[in-house]
């Protein structure tokens, strides 16, 4: 880009560190705990998220990229409106559904922008996820945050959610999970922020103190949770709802890197969007008809799906996944986007599940 504007760290948040092949560098680190990136529009909020996101992996040189590093498990959360739930155990954020459906198993072949954004919530935690990375522009709004007159005028008793921002210094503090979050609209995420970035003009400044300078002087401190969470979680066994062909004889059909089709049904995986390649989502195919057929068996939990898979991959790479065609060009996804792509095949369903303290599926 020739106008681009060089990344330059604040005093405050830099660190150095040394690489083997690199010598030392210096640059701007986030934290463990909830950061906040603020800042006018188009001043380069989602861009730096964006980077971050993509941090997971390692950049080619060149790219302009290949010092921004983030913790490996790192999950992009969003709204994803239509989406299928299996099972999910959503009580963390939503209770006393008025259809009455059981929060704790909650399943939909059409969930809202809310109840999608609470399963995937719940679902980084359950494959492993250490920080959870936020752009409020892609949020379900009730989801996030519920202002004071909102809360005058709706009384708690007649609202189901509780709001994200309520349950931010929980995922933090008890189960270790920290938080970047994009946010432009509401100054109530300072109060629960560690750390706040002001993006201006494409530049970080740490604007922490007098962020909380300001928000001291509102008229009411607001969003220090009035619900305990509850500690135990629903474990969930999937299954398949029928079969899918014959062994290899399933047929892939890889639609570049928003999904794929396996046997007559289409798999829809656009919204994650830490994916980088489509050679990532064929090897997702791949791994999608390998657990069906020889995994996903009415007795193992998602994790231990997951746990075996990883475990696979490790030892013979996404090729072992190829049957007769050994050099099938793949590349290997990460645990969070295969539980992903697992999550959102609609010819699943949980079938069982056990309960055990929330603490147990942390990584």
């Amino acid at each position: 880009m020739k106008q681009a504007v060089a990344f330059t760290s604040p005093d405050s948040l830099r660190v150095s560190m040394e690489l083997p092949h690199a010598g030392r560098i210096s640059g701007m680190g986030i934290r463990r705990g909830i950061t906040l990136i603020v800042g006018g529009g188009y001043h380069g909020k989602s861009t730096l998220l964006h980077a971050l996101e993509k941090g997971v992996y390692d950049h080619i040189r060149g790219d302009g990229r290949e010092y921004v590093i983030t913790d490996a498990s790192a999950m992009k959360i969003r709204a994803e409106d239509g989406r299928c739930v299996h099972g999910d155990d959503i009580s963390l954020f939503i209770n006393d559904l008025p259809d009455g459906r059981d929060v704790k198993r909650f399943s939909t072949e059409d969930a809202s922008g809310s109840t999608s954004q609470a399963a995937n919530v719940v679902e980084a935690i359950e494959c492993g996820s250490s920080v959870l990375l936020i752009d409020e522009d892609t949020c379900a709004t009730n989801f996030m945050v519920r202002d004071n007159l909102m809360q005058r005028v709706i009384n708690r008793e007649h609202e189901p959610i509780t709001p994200f921002i309520e349950r931010m210094k929980y995922i933090y503090e008890d189960l270790g999970i920290s938080c970047i979050l994009v946010a432009g609209s509401s100054g109530a995420f300072f109060g629960v922020a560690d750390t706040i970035i002001q993006m201006d003009r494409y530049k970080p400044y740490d604007i922490t103190d007098r962020a909380k300078e300001e928000y001291e002087k509102e008229d009411a401190v607001i969003y220090a949770s009035e619900s305990d969470p509850a500690t135990s979680y629903t474990e969930r066994v999937i299954v398949s709802k029928g079969a899918l062909g014959h062994g290899d004889r399933i047929k892939l059909k890889v639609h570049g890197r928003d999904g794929f089709g396996i046997d007559r049904e289409e798999v829809d995986i656009r919204y994650l969007e830490q994916l980088a390649d489509s050679e990532q989502t064929a090897a997702l195919a791949h791994i999608v008809r390998y657990a069906v057929k020889d995994l996903i068996d009415g007795k193992r939990t998602i994790r231990e799906v997951l746990k075996v898979l990883d475990d696979m991959l490790d030892d013979a790479g996404p090729e072992r996944l190829c049957g007769q065609y050994p050099f099938c060009g793949l590349a290997r996804p990460r645990r969070q986007e295969i539980a992903g792509t697992i999550n959102r095949c609609r010819f699943l369903v949980s079938s069982v599940t056990k309960c055990t303290d929330i603490k147990n599926i942390l990584p």
